[in-house]
């Protein structure tokens, strides 16, 4: 469904690995719950006695209730923090507002316009419309992958700037800048590059209207694309865009008690564009929150298959608890000693599996905020609490509904069956 097979492959092979992990951290706590016989009383040496005698069922339900807490946990995270985390991390009066398509002859009146409102805006960038058509030489068409970021670059036109000192937002990681104060020099943002194997001192083709020209590839850049502030796959020396026609575009923030300035603003530009970024933010919330929804429908299921299991395993092991219960109560046991166990037996199993699901679902986020949105990572640390509670109470109930005949049927019947 995704068309996407690399990232199929990883997620499945990712999943293979945390299996295995999950595996040997169970089989190594089962074995650790022995040296705690000797310390317990006779209901918890009973219950750990109960859960290593089914440890390969043990250990299988709770891989499998523990990885789909996690995901359970992980989508819930996501769909309520990760935006409102990624907006708390922007510095103080981060940029909210886009304005676009700003004619030359009207550039300084605007600028005014916003300095006398007392609006701070990011520096102002020259913007020209082109396309990229060829890598030495070579079409940009046969150099991407479909539906990669190359693609999505090369099937439409690019905002080209030029600028004399590289924007802060950008780090050169190749060549440098301009290694001669002329025209005709291009930096290339590094993952466009990478996607279209773009290298330093190649020659690219662009197409702005009608005209063609080309530019010698100076240097391969990172962009913080999530500054809030304009960025650019290509930047060019400057004298090289100045031949076609260009507005200006910059990026400001503007609190909400001054929204009504847009409308002002827009009547004396009719030209500008004015784009709101708060509502794009509150546009992919309402769709992160719609994906997770379904998503969260999905877990649902697997919550519900993984109850199945459960029963199903409790079923399996029946006859034998029945004889285990029969054999203890005609030895003097009381029922609360049998209630006692059984609790004892599936919390456990419960708190193990609570434990582990917070431990994987806090392990990925950790990899999603550090490693694929370089964010900043805080633990939320009341789900160590309420997450292994909940799945302690969800297991030892659904448990205890599958061990009513232990219960209720009398020792003598069960020995004589």
């Amino acid at each position: 469904y995704s068309n996407d097979w690399q990232m199929v492959a990883k997620v499945m092979a990712g999943s293979v690995v945390v299996l295995a992990v999950l595996a040997a951290i169970v089989s190594g706590l089962l074995r650790m719950l022995q040296s705690l016989k000797a310390v317990l009383g006779l209901s918890g040496r009973l219950a750990i006695q109960s859960l290593l005698q089914h440890g390969r069922t043990s250990s299988v339900q709770i891989v499998a209730f523990s990885m789909t807490l996690s995901v359970m946990l992980l989508s819930f995270s996501i769909r309520n923090d990760l935006i409102s985390n990624w907006q708390q991390q922007l510095p103080a009066q981060a940029p909210n507002h886009f304005v676009l398509n700003i004619l030359p002859a009207f550039k300084d009146a605007l600028v005014n316009d916003l300095a006398q409102a007392g609006v701070v805006s990011s520096d102002y960038y020259p913007v020209v419309r082109g396309r990229l058509l060829a890598v030495n030489q070579q079409p940009v068409t046969k150099r991407v992958s479909k539906d990669s970021q190359g693609e999505a670059a090369t099937q439409r036109e690019l905002s080209l700037t030029s600028v004399a000192v590289l924007p802060a937002d950008n780090q050169l990681t190749a060549g440098q800048l301009w290694p001669e104060q002329q025209p005709n020099w291009v930096s290339v943002e590094q993952k466009l590059a990478e996607n279209l194997g773009i290298q330093v001192g190649d020659q690219l083709e662009f197409s702005v209207t009608s005209t063609h020209f080309t530019a010698t590839v100076s240097s391969l850049r990172s962009v913080q694309w999530d500054s809030l502030k304009p960025n650019f796959y290509m930047i060019f020396s400057p004298g090289t865009l100045d031949s076609f026609p260009t507005t200006w575009m910059s990026s400001f923030y503007l609190s909400s008690d001054h929204q009504a300035l847009i409308n002002d603003w827009v009547q004396r530009y009719p030209a500008i564009t004015i784009l709101d970024v708060g509502q794009w933010l509150q546009q992919i919330k309402t769709l992160l929150k719609q994906l997770t929804a379904v998503l969260d429908y999905v877990l649902y299921f697997a919550l519900a298959a993984g109850i199945c299991v459960l029963l199903t395993a409790v079923s399996a092991s029946l006859d034998q608890r029945l004889y285990q219960g029969a054999l203890m109560r005609t030895l003097g046991a009381s029922r609360s000693l049998i209630v006692r166990m059984q609790w004892m037996e599936f919390g456990l199993l419960g708190a193990i599996s609570g434990v582990l699901a917070v431990s994987a679902a806090e392990l990925l986020r950790w990899l999603i905020y550090q490693k694929l949105l370089q964010m900043d990572y805080q633990p939320v640390w009341q789900y160590w609490l309420i997450v292994p509670l909940l799945s302690v109470i969800l297991i030892v109930l659904t448990a205890s509904l599958g061990l009513r005949p232990v219960l209720n049927q009398s020792p003598v019947r069960v020995l004589r069956q």
